[in-house]
């Protein structure tokens, strides 16, 4: 697995495309983290409304559900290109030590397979999206709390295009690096 330090080609067009992304991608994470921080507070005023006055917020399992789904796509991209998505990569260190061109190779195809099935992921949630916009599909009971759930299927869909934009990325970055002349040589 290469870091972000470890991503830069050489080429410009390639590195700042790739570090345009990160920046996005960490944007997105940013928002992500703000949404964690609304929820640990709507948790705790659900809890004090709850015991102290007897009066509990309507809709908190439901905007805690549909905010936990947002949270994971909006940062797992930026988890990606910063190089911490959980893996294993025993095979890979090994071949890294050894034969770097044969790692970045295999680590290259490995992201292109990343990309595939967040692409059919993409692919098989676009239609849900349009439904639930299109029919104004809510979550919730009618009377005490509902909400759309168009808005959380966007972003998953934004944060689902920003995991695949760094899954090719990725992918294009370690088959650069391959091809050059000192792939062995590189740390």
């Amino acid at each position: 697995m290469i870091s972000p330090s470890e991503h830069e080609t050489g080429y410009r067009p390639l590195d700042f495309a790739a570090g345009l992304l990160e920046r996005v991608t960490a944007f997105a994470s940013t928002i992500g983290t703000v949404g964690i921080l609304a929820i640990m507070l709507l948790i705790s005023t659900d809890v004090i409304g709850r015991f102290v006055f007897g009066r509990p917020i309507a809709g908190v399992p439901e905007m805690v559900a549909m905010s936990i789904l947002a949270i994971v796509f909006l940062q797992i991209a930026n988890t990606l290109a910063r190089g911490k998505l959980t893996r294993s990569d025993a095979l890979l260190g090994f071949l890294r030590r050894r034969y770097r061109r044969v790692s970045d190779i295999l680590d290259a195809l490995m992201h292109v397979a990343g990309a595939v099935l967040v692409g059919i992921l993409i692919t098989a949630f676009y239609p849900l999206f349009l439904r639930s916009y299109g029919r104004g599909e809510t979550v919730g009971t009618v009377g005490q709390f509902i909400a759309p759930i168009w808005p959380v299927h966007l972003i998953v869909l934004v944060g689902s295009t920003l995991l695949f934009l760094v899954f090719v990325q990725r992918a294009i970055s370690l088959l650069v690096l391959a091809a050059r002349p000192d792939a062995e040589a590189r740390p």
